[in-house]
């Protein structure tokens, strides 16, 4: 998959229409890929004195990452870096500014350093690929980490790895909630996963305490919207979550409205809010 973007000047124009993000290739300026070893640039361009935030995807791996730094005075903030071995992969970036995410949504792939006249071969076993080749240092094999492994951030923070053995029942039911924002809920699969839901507000917490700081697409947040209500379309299991007042829910709506700047959008939100206050 080569990448989706590589956006030239970002001028005043842009910014006041919403944030938005470059990633630059700096070691081969002309190049729309990625590989290891190529140094980057990554520029975010919003309004001025705004946190900033970034949500990192790296071969399905996730962290919703916290506030790591604020725009200057002029709306703009940088980080750069260098592609590892670690890093080869497949890799998703959503970049978040004062609440709102940037645009583009950043997909893009970190290749082998292959020679185009050397001898490869790929290979995929599940979720995991591996790449052996021909490079300028010799023959190599490069593969994609297994989650029990840590990876790195674009601004350079380290994600542990998972402990499977030791998982809690609670990092087992964020894990979960995670997929249901995520992922689509018209598959049929997906939507019994919404018979999680009976938490009341104790869902809403859940899934501020997931994003944080991160804003989320347009799909998401009609997830989220599904989400609320299948959590408060019936009476909750827990006594304790049905006596409490929506408090975490109707903070988490309200933010969702402040992040979109599409009508209807904040309509669908604005309907979500009155079927909370009214259970």
């Amino acid at each position: 998959m080569r990448i989706l973007l590589l956006l030239g000047v970002v001028g005043l124009d842009a910014a006041a229409q919403g944030p938005v993000v470059r990633i630059a290739n700096t070691t081969r300026p002309s190049s729309t890929d990625f590989q290891i070893g190529d140094r980057f640039e990554i520029i975010v361009t919003g309004t001025a004195n705004q946190p900033v935030s970034v949500r990192t995807t790296l071969n399905g791996r996730t962290d919703w990452g916290p506030v790591i730094g604020r725009t200057d005075g002029s709306g703009r903030w940088s980080t750069a870096g260098q592609f590892e071995k670690d890093d080869f992969g497949d890799w998703g970036e959503i970049w978040t500014v004062g609440g709102r995410a940037a645009a583009p949504l950043v997909h893009f792939p970190v290749d082998a350093p292959c020679l185009a006249s050397g001898r490869g071969v790929m290979s995929v076993m599940s979720l995991q690929r591996a790449t052996t080749c021909d490079t300028a240092e010799g023959t190599r094999t490069f593969a994609t980490a297994s989650d029990t492994e840590p990876f790195r951030t674009p601004d350079g923070r380290m994600i542990p790895g998972r402990v499977r053995s030791s998982r809690t029942a609670e990092q087992y039911r964020m894990e979960i909630m995670e997929s249901l924002i995520t992922g689509d809920l018209r598959d049929a699969s997906r939507m019994k996963g919404l018979r999680y839901g009976q938490l009341g507000d104790r869902a809403g917490a859940l899934i501020h305490t997931i994003i944080g700081a991160n804003a989320l697409t347009e799909d998401e947040t009609r997830n989220v919207l599904s989400i609320v209500r299948a959590a408060f379309a019936r009476p909750a299991r827990d006594p304790q979550a049905a006596k409490a007042p929506p408090s975490a829910t109707l903070l988490l709506l309200r933010n969702l409205a402040d992040a979109t700047e599409q009508e209807n959008l904040k309509q669908e939100i604005a309907k979500t809010i009155v079927f909370v206050q009214a259970q």
